[in-house]
């Protein structure tokens, strides 16, 4: 199952910026009120069975060959807990070097493996390109959770997309995420992934 939660906000990037396990999952079928959703900020930052990435990579970047929490747009500022607090243009997300070119990816490694339950992506500009996710267990193996096209319109909101599956069977240590960014005009951006999931 997949919930998506909308936040808020208003800003516009510059246009010159230039052998699989499959868990059954449904498509997104609800959103919460605005209110409702800024509330899940601190529930996420608070779930003891959620953690944040503490490495990330990325198919391109805005920021080129730049890496750290210092450049603006790379995958590195996918790393740690959200802290992008308006929807719009922000170089605190990860931005693909290039804007509507096809499919994009990011993976994010955690520190903890664990057997996971849940996903949670914050997507604070252009949100809604999400159309799968793939686990990877400690013994390399892939497990995909989410393979759909998301069809909610967001209007201008920041949101929290987050897939719900049956517990895996092996530890997870990675979360994949493959964006179709032609499918949502525009820098599809990602502030923070969390993997949730318990050690035992």
């Amino acid at each position: 199952m997949a919930v998506l939660i909308s936040s808020c906000g208003n800003e516009k990037k510059d246009e010159n910026k230039t052998d699989k396990d499959t868990t059954k999952t449904e498509k997104p079928k609800k959103e919460v009120k605005k209110d409702e959703a800024a509330s899940m900020d601190k529930e996420f930052k608070a779930d003891k069975n959620g953690q944040w990435a503490i490495a990330a990579e990325a198919s391109s970047s805005y920021a080129g060959k730049a890496t750290g929490k210092t450049a603006s747009w790379s995958a590195d500022q996918m790393i740690g807990a959200p802290d992008v607090d308006k929807y719009g243009d922000n170089g605190k997300a990860w931005a693909s070097a290039e804007q509507d070119l096809g499919n994009e990816w990011v993976m994010l490694s955690y520190e903890k493996p664990v057997y996971a339950t849940e996903v949670r992506i914050r997507m604070t500009y252009n949100p809604g390109a999400v159309a799968r996710i793939e686990l990877r267990d400690v013994n390399g193996k892939i497990i995909e959770v989410y393979n759909a096209k998301d069809t909610k319109k967001y209007n201008g909101k920041i949101a929290w997309f987050v897939t719900t599956f049956e517990k895996t069977k092996t530890l997870v240590k990675d979360v994949k995420i493959t964006l179709d960014s032609k499918g949502v005009s525009g820098w599809n951006e990602i502030d923070a992934v969390q993997l949730v999931g318990t050690a035992e």
